[in-house]
């Protein structure tokens, strides 16, 4: 029986894989670089660090690393900042499981992007744990995000339910030993998410019976 619900942030409650596309490519077109189609497939789920070191490494920038991840940061939540785009069905879908279920959010986002975007859903205060980027070792694929969740919440693998959209944060749930529900309409890259256990097109049919019925 399922008595613990994660959740991811970015592609899971808000839908922000387009916004920081935008960030990532309008700088590379300042700098005169085409990014490979590809590379998208790599960087989605991960830690910004992760994709910075990813990009930076790949591609010969003319500025400093720290310059340019500073940058891309900036354009990113200014993006966010005005034009915050929900998951349909992620607000009611919160407050809905909290009622009933302690809730933790595991995220690739800085603290600062994490807490901004909760705040702005009215959803902050559900989370019993909120982790963000600065909070585990290693990033997803990697499991560190949630077992760490899991140590924090008092709660085992196998009763816990986690609500993910990217390649990365599938493989990074099921090397936790979690189940995992797939969020597929902000998968705008088309990533391999088959290993989830669950789809849905968003949050919408998510409630208390939905979750009891899983069991």
């Amino acid at each position: 029986m399922i008595q613990t619900l994660f959740f991811d942030l970015d592609g899971t409650l808000i839908d922000t894989e387009m916004a920081a596309s935008q960030a990532i490519h309008s700088s590379f077109e300042e700098w005169g670089i085409k990014l490979q189609s590809d590379d998208a497939h790599f960087i989605t789920g991960r830690t910004w660090q992760k994709a910075f070191d990813f990009l930076f490494n790949k591609y010969p920038i003319p500025v400093s690393a720290l310059e340019a991840g500073e940058q891309m940061l900036e354009r990113y939540r200014q993006c966010l900042k005005e034009n915050l785009i929900e998951v349909p069905g992620a607000s009611d879908c919160v407050k809905r499981l909290a009622e009933v279920y302690p809730l933790a959010l595991i995220s690739g986002s800085h603290r600062s992007e994490i807490f901004f975007a909760l705040d702005q859903l009215e959803i902050l205060s559900h989370f019993k744990v909120i982790l963000g980027a600065e909070d585990y070792a290693q990033s997803k694929p990697a499991p560190d995000g949630f077992l760490k969740a899991l140590d924090l919440m008092n709660a085992k693998a196998e009763t816990t339910l986690v609500f993910e959209d990217s390649e990365a944060g599938v493989a990074s749930a099921l090397a936790a030993g979690l189940k995992t529900c797939v969020i597929t309409s902000t998968n705008h890259f088309g990533v391999n998410t088959s290993g989830g256990h669950y789809f849905l097109p968003d949050l919408r049919p998510v409630d208390v019976a939905w979750v009891k019925a899983l069991t």
